[in-house]
C-alpha cells in the first residue's frame, strides 16, 4: 500500500535556510565595480543583501544534493521555495538541476518559475 502511495508523488518541495542549510549566512565584501545582479531586486521582499557591496553565502550540505540528485534520476521533479531572495539559491539550483525554483515566497504560488 505504501509503495503505492508513494509512486503518486512527481514533486518534492524543499525550503532552503535551515532546511537545506544550518542556517547560517556569510556575508562577504564584493570585489570594486561588480555588478551583482542583487541590485534589479533591491526593492523586492524578502531580498535578503541591498547593495553592490556584500556577497551573500550559504552553506549547503552535499548529502541533500546527492539525494536531490538521486530523486531527479528516479524521475521525480525537484523545487525550492524560499521566502529570501538570494543569489546563492539560484545558483545551487541550477547546479542540481532544479525543476522549480521560487523565492521571494509570501503565499503566493502563482509566481513559480522554473530555474
Amino acid at each position: 500500500m505504501s509503495i503505492d502511495r508513494a509512486r503518486k508523488i512527481k514533486v518534492i518541495l524543499f525550503d532552503v535556510d535551515g532546511v537545506l542549510t544550518d542556517g547560517t549566512i556569510w556575508l562577504f565584501p564584493a570585489p570594486p565595480d561588480s555588478d551583482s545582479p542583487a541590485s534589479q531586486h533591491t526593492n523586492a521582499d524578502g531580498y535578503g543583501i541591498m547593495n553592490k557591496k556584500t556577497i551573500e553565502a550559504k552553506g549547503f550540505h552535499a548529502h541533500d544534493g546527492t539525494a536531490i540528485s538521486l530523486a531527479r534520476l528516479g524521475g521525480l521533479k525537484t523545487g525550492f521555495v524560499t521566502k529570501r531572495i538570494s543569489e546563492t539559491v539560484a545558483l545551487r539550483a541550477r547546479d542540481l538541476k532544479i525543476d522549480y525554483l521560487f523565492q521571494g515566497a509570501d503565499n503566493n504560488p502563482t509566481c513559480w518559475t522554473r530555474s
